[in-house]
């Protein structure tokens, strides 16, 4: 079996020590799995408490990553994959690591290896966000840019309009990484673990747009959204109730959190709608697929 790599980043004081622990007590600990850390110093701390938990690490200390990729970083990658044969390796870079001279190391080295790069996840703490961007926006912002995911952490202690600010400002460096915006104690590391690998589920799949002799798209729009929002129950009942009003919509499905607490999941086909509750997510997530779609109206409906 080739060696899934995965490199989580974040600049100094993210939670990437955190996140780690949290993804080791998921499906992980199923398999053999190698931790790189590297530490911004002459000396590692955060690799004693991962070896506490039974995983291997190769420190390398004395710079940070991207000032050895051509020297320690790449040898003690290669010495892991040969000597270990793990099923994962987790790379944990400095944070002021730049993704856009790590990731390229990775890739060569798991090419060589017969591995693969599974994952690139950028930790974000968005209580500091404005700060770290302002002061150090070359390491933040290239961590960010060259990401595939991007986990918001401290989400829980952040208002919801400065919280959909920062999720703006993320999309316009990188509007193509999935980004989780839950609490983490309220998804689990299974589910986080899936969305860095595999990036945004669809809410819809192909085989579920309706049947048409032309090419759907020529027909057929779709509006979706991904939000932080707090839906209150009268809020998402009453746009439901309402959604006929903003064009033909043939379908519909979300899976919101809620102001009262816990999460919705819900369905919809005209004269038919189904709510229920489901497990917490990355985002809150709504989409509409239907003709002549009011697609401003439809944001103004769901308040996103």
């Amino acid at each position: 079996m080739d060696t899934k790599i995965g490199v989580i980043s974040g600049f100094l004081g993210a939670g990437k020590t955190t996140l780690i622990q949290k993804l080791l007590k998921g499906t992980i600990p199923n398999e053999k799995v190698v931790l790189i850390e590297n530490e911004f110093g002459e000396v590692g701390i955060d690799g004693k408490l991962f070896k506490q938990t039974g995983i291997r690490v190769q420190e390398i200390n004395s710079g940070c990553i991207c000032c050895t990729l051509a020297g320690d970083f790449s040898d003690a990658l290669r010495e892991v994959i040969r000597k270990y044969k793990p099923d994962r390796i987790l790379i944990e870079p400095s944070g002021v690591g730049k993704l856009s001279e790590i990731l390229p190391a990775c890739r060569r080295i798991a090419l060589r290896e017969r591995g693969e790069v599974s994952f690139c996840i950028t930790v974000v703490n968005a209580l500091k966000y404005k700060m770290y961007a302002k002061n150090f926006s070359e390491f933040f912002f290239d961590q960010i840019e060259n990401a595939k995911t991007i986990f918001l952490s401290r989400t829980q202690n952040v208002e919801l309009d400065r919280l959909q600010e920062v999720e703006q400002s993320i999309r316009e460096h990188n509007p193509k990484a999935a980004i989780l915006t839950t609490p983490w104690e309220q998804i689990s590391a299974d589910r986080m673990l899936q969305l860095a690998e595999n990036g945004i589920p669809l809410l819809i799949k192909n085989d579920e747009l309706p049947e048409h002799h032309h090419h759907a798209d020529e027909t057929f729009q779709v509006w979706s959204v991904e939000t932080p929002n707090l839906f209150s129950r009268d809020l998402l009942e009453s746009a439901l109730e309402s959604l006929p009003k903003y064009g033909n919509i043939l379908r519909a499905k979300g899976l919101v959190a809620l102001k009262e607490g816990g999460w919705r999941q819900f369905d919809y086909v005209p004269s038919e709608r189904n709510v229920q509750g489901a497990q917490p997510d990355f985002t809150g997530r709504i989409c509409v697929i239907g003709e002549n779609l009011d697609k401003p109206g439809l944001a103004a409906l769901f308040q996103v």
